[in-house]
């Protein structure tokens, strides 16, 4: 395990006097211990005593277990135990009694919403109806909530995340690339979108990437006036002399990515070209101002007043940018009119202005992931971003 995680998993549960944290969102596994799972149905439990186990299902493949820490499995899926949830329940409660943590609380987040899908991303996995109920049963000390300090591990990426984080970036620029080469008239918004998820996926098994997909979202045209609105992929077919929208997501073992890209099939107006670059120098101010000790909310600002120079300031409608990398959102404050809060060393947010609507018969939005570092900022997604490249 990594020794950052450990220290700061140590703080909290020594700031409230917890026994152990317990963690089985899957972008939970991955902040922790940079493991994905399967089935996501794995549960680690970080005792106080600084010696955690790792619970994971009987089906879960082996070859994706992280290393240094004591794995445990329960029979789900073995169809000789009719309750593995009562054997997982059990096996907890054994391991908080024997390691003498009764006399302490224990604490998770309780929404069970809100998380990044597992390897087996089709649907949501089989946790039983009445997990919380018996994860605040766990100790006979009951449960202490510090979901507030828990989410505050999702603001700051170490050394080992930026590795991992580095790695899904190189992915996506392949994706980028793509999107690029298939803006063709004729083509449709569905294949564009097929043609990245094919490229994306392909990836996995090379340069240490053992998950890699994506997610795009193709607008083409007045599509695009949606854009700030909602994001999906049609069967509408380019047409000349328009602008492209690409939203997407990717991840690679359990990091994530979130860039948007708009480009055009072939020359097009002076007006959306304006549109354009309004976008794109909105973006490169606020990234300008981005290092530790400014305010969120004023980096906002910046993007948000240069569109509304521009005559636009109407068509921008949405925050210009959240935290990202254990999830496609991860949670915590953003860039926002009024934010206050804070940039800090570690934090890793998108930065993506954007101008939509029917007035101009389509949008355009520009989205880079920004780490914040010592002394500045570094954007990891650093693409060429023109309307064609």
């Amino acid at each position: 395990m990594n020794v950052q995680k450990r220290l700061m998993f140590q703080q909290i549960i020594k700031q409230h006097s917890l026994g152990a944290l317990v963690f089985w969102r899957p972008d939970e596994l991955v902040l922790a211990l940079g493991y994905m799972p399967q089935w996501g149905l794995s549960f680690l439990v970080y005792t106080r005593d600084d010696a955690p186990v790792l619970f994971v299902p009987e089906l879960e493949p082996d070859d994706i277990l992280p290393g240094n820490i004591e794995i445990r499995k329960f029979p789900w899926g073995n169809i000789n135990c009719a309750d593995p949830w009562k054997d997982l329940f059990s096996q907890l409660k054994d391991l908080i009694g024997k390691r003498g943590l009764n006399k302490y609380p224990v604490s998770f987040i309780k929404n069970i919403g809100g998380t990044a899908p597992c390897r087996m991303s089709g649907e949501q996995p089989h946790l039983p109806y009445d997990l919380i109920e018996q994860l605040l049963g766990l100790s006979d000390s009951g449960f202490n909530d510090v979901t507030n300090d828990l989410l505050k591990l999702y603001l700051y990426k170490n050394e080992e995340d930026v590795r991992c984080l580095k790695l899904v970036h190189e992915v996506a620029a392949m994706a980028i690339q793509t999107f690029y080469n298939n803006l063709k008239v004729g083509n449709s918004e569905a294949i564009i979108a097929s043609a990245i998820e094919m490229e994306v996926q392909t990836m996995t098994g090379k340069n240490g990437a053992h998950f890699a997909k994506a997610w795009p979202l193709i607008q083409s045209g007045v599509n695009a006036a949606f854009g700030g609105r909602f994001n999906r992929t049609t069967g509408r077919i380019l047409e000349e002399s328009e602008m492209i929208m690409l939203e997407m997501s990717v991840c690679v073992n359990g990091y994530w990515a979130d860039i948007t890209h708009t480009g055009q099939t072939s020359v097009v107006s002076d007006h959306q070209k304006k549109i354009f670059n309004t976008v794109f120098e909105a973006q490169q101010l606020a990234i300008s101002m981005m290092k530790p000790g400014v305010k969120m909310g004023e980096v906002d600002a910046a993007a948000r007043t240069y569109i509304d120079k521009a005559g636009f300031g109407h068509l921008y409608n949405h925050a210009l940018g959240h935290h990202v990398g254990f999830r496609y959102h991860d949670p915590g404050p953003t860039l926002s009119p009024g934010s206050v809060g804070v940039l800090e060393e570690g934090m890793l947010l998108t930065v993506e202005p954007g101008i939509y609507g029917m007035e101009i018969n389509g949008g355009v939005r520009i989205e880079d992931n920004v780490l914040i570092t010592a002394d500045g900022c570094l954007v990891l997604s650093d693409y060429p971003k023109w309307l064609s490249i």
